[in-house]
Formats: structure tokens, C-alpha cells, sequence
């Protein structure tokens, strides 16, 4: 077995010490990258041809991030909010004319933000071998994403996205 697929099996692992279910999948149905339930009971990853294992770990180590907070800052207890807030943003996709409330797109940011504060404790209790500056560089993309996804109602595409993140991974990168 490669280093990613024991990493990849670690992180399995510590979640189902956490009583989280994870599958992972060829294929999105959602277009999302990976998904959390908000009763904290599975992770969803969909790891398509082009995805390296480095991507479903930081996925992993992304979806673990709001699990582990749902634990501790929120004793388990669903955040209600946060659930009105990913159920309208659902709706949205079906109806764009109907964009999700500002406040509402605050909650997700919030929770997406508190996340990421438990992502060094995950890689550390996990043993995760991926270079420092790669989990900081996903870390600060994945900030900018859902912050822009506050302020305008959408998540970046195209150029935009594309150019953010090579600079995001420049500015992380050893030289």
C-alpha cells in the first residue's frame, strides 16, 4: 500500500472512532467535491479519474474539519441555522433567481471558518505526511472560496478561480 492510501485509510479510521461513516465515490451526483451530513453521521468524497489522492485527503481533512467542531463547539447538537442556511443554498441550485440571504451565506462562512481551525489537530493526530505549505495553500484557498461565496452569492469560476489558486500555491510553495 502507497503513503496516500495509508493516510487515506488513517483518516477513515479516525472517523469512524468519531462514529462517522465514510464512502467514497467515483462520482459526484451533487457537482460538490466532498460533502458532511449535518447530523454528523457520514462524509461523502467523490473522487473522480482526475483526482489525486493528495485532493481526497484534504477533502477528508476539509469535511473531518467540521466534525470535529460539530463535536466540540457544538456538543453534537445541530446547529440549526447552519442547517436553514445549507437547505436554502440547496434551493438555490434549483432556482437561481432566488439567491440564499447574505446572513445566511455569514452562517456558512462562519462554520466553514470554524472548521479549518481543527485542521492541523487532524493532520497531526492522524499522522498525515503532505508537505505543510500544500495543507496551508488548500486551507487558504478553500477560506477565499466560501468567502466569496459571502460576498457576491456564488462560489469563483473559471479564470478567476484558477488564477487565485496558482497564486495561492506560489505564495505557499518553498522556493
Amino acid at each position: 500500500m502507497a503513503v496516500r492510501d495509508d493516510e487515506i485509510a488513517r483518516l477513515i479510521h479516525y472517523a469512524k472512532g468519531m462514529g462517522v461513516r465514510v464512502i467514497i465515490y467515483s462520482k459526484s451526483k451533487s457537482g460538490s467535491e466532498a460533502e458532511w451530513t449535518l447530523d454528523g453521521s457520514m462524509i461523502q468524497v467523490y473522487a473522480g479519474p482526475r483526482k489525486s489522492k493528495t485532493q481526497i485527503i484534504l477533502d477528508l481533512i476539509h469535511e473531518l474539519g467540521h466534525h470535529v467542531w460539530f463535536i466540540h463547539e457544538k456538543n453534537r447538537q445541530p446547529d440549526m441555522k447552519f442547517d436553514e442556511a445549507i437547505t436554502r443554498e440547496n434551493l438555490v441550485e434549483e432556482d437561481p433567481d432566488k439567491p440564499t440571504p447574505k446572513h445566511l451565506r455569514k452562517k456558512i462562512w462562519d462554520v466553514e471558518l470554524a472548521g479549518t481551525a481543527y485542521w492541523d489537530i487532524i493532520v497531526k493526530d492522524t499522522n498525515v505526511k503532505i508537505p505543510a505549505w500544500k495543507i496551508e495553500a488548500a486551507k487558504e484557498f478553500d477560506m477565499w472560496m466560501y468567502q466569496m461565496y459571502y460576498e457576491n452569492g456564488h462560489f469563483p469560476k473559471g479564470k478567476l478561480r484558477n488564477d487565485h489558486y496558482r497564486e495561492v500555491q506560489n505564495k505557499h510553495r518553498p522556493t
